[in-house]
């Protein structure tokens, strides 16, 4: 029987520990996502007998201001902290991160009560200043900016191998983020139905950024009796946390209720830090090629 060296033992219990570190990131990236909508909703029909704000950003104008500051800066804190594959997803959730953080505290345009309206929210004004106009601006241009990173990080997530050699620019942009086929053996096995996932997950979020930029176009009467804005914003940031979800399997539980998905299959966490010339491996599973 071959004994185990102590520092050996010692760069387990660090590879596990690193493990669970990223699996608590995504998880909680995904818990942030999914439930800020539906917290943001509730907690407004809770606490004030006023009309919804028509994006999530308007919800700054009401009691749940803190709780939609507090969720972005930690969402921003947890995507700057993410170590992603390479120096392209680093950039990605660095931008992404920088820009949940500037939504934050560049908060949008107040509502602007128009004259002789019967009611307004209390926070509206009846004229926007020109500090007003600019810090409203640089939110916009923070969460479009926000929301096209988290899209393609999404997509990314699909990239489970290095772009082969010899392939033209379109066909290095079709890897890149996502949909090219890997070498044999150089993708890590995944659930069946999991790239699906991550594909759907970032188109579902830029497409909601291209129909929620359409919806300003509508006419005023649509936009007053439907949140569109809202609805587009609450759908992509739903798919966003579900994409880190599945990222940080968070949904074994369900895989293994729903037979489609299949079962999951041994595979290293690539991308993931080296530890004593080897990858980390996941917990209970051993390493795959």
């Amino acid at each position: 029987m071959t004994k185990r060296s102590p520092g050996s033992d010692q760069r387990s219990a660090a590879g596990n520990q690193l493990i669970v570190s990223y699996m608590f990131l995504r998880q909680t990236v995904g818990w942030i996502g999914t439930l800020l909508p539906i917290v943001l909703l509730v907690g407004v029909a809770i606490s004030s007998t006023e009309s919804r704000p028509d994006s999530m950003s308007g919800y700054y104008y009401t009691d749940m201001r803190n709780i939609f500051v507090g969720a972005l800066c930690a969402l921003g804190v947890f995507l700057g902290a993410y170590d992603g594959y390479d120096d392209v997803d680093r950039w990605i959730t660095n931008s992404a991160g920088l820009g949940a953080i500037g939504v934050a505290f560049c908060p949008t345009k107040p509502a602007v009560c128009a004259a002789g309206a019967r009611a307004c929210p209390a926070s509206s004004v009846t004229q926007l200043s020109a500090s007003q106009q600019v810090v409203g601006d640089i939110h916009l241009f923070f969460a479009a900016a926000t929301f096209i990173m988290l899209g393609l990080m999404a997509l990314r997530f699909a990239k489970g191998g290095k772009t082969p050699p010899g392939q033209n620019t379109i066909g290095q942009i079709r890897y890149a983020l996502g949909f090219g086929k890997p070498n044999a053996g150089d993708q890590p096995q995944r659930y069946r139905g999991e790239n699906f996932i991550y594909h759907a997950s970032g188109i579902t979020i830029l497409s909601c950024v291209i129909l929620a930029t359409l919806s300003n176009l509508l006419p005023a009467s649509i936009n007053a009796h439907w949140p569109l804005l809202f609805i587009f914003e609450a759908v992509a940031v739903f798919s966003f946390g579900f994409s880190w979800f599945v990222k940080g399997r968070t949904m074994e539980g369900i895989r293994a209720r729903i037979p489609w998905i299949g079962a999951p299959a041994e595979r290293p966490i690539s991308g993931r830090p080296v530890i004593g010339g080897s990858p980390v491996i996941e917990p209970g599973r051993r390493r795959v090629g």
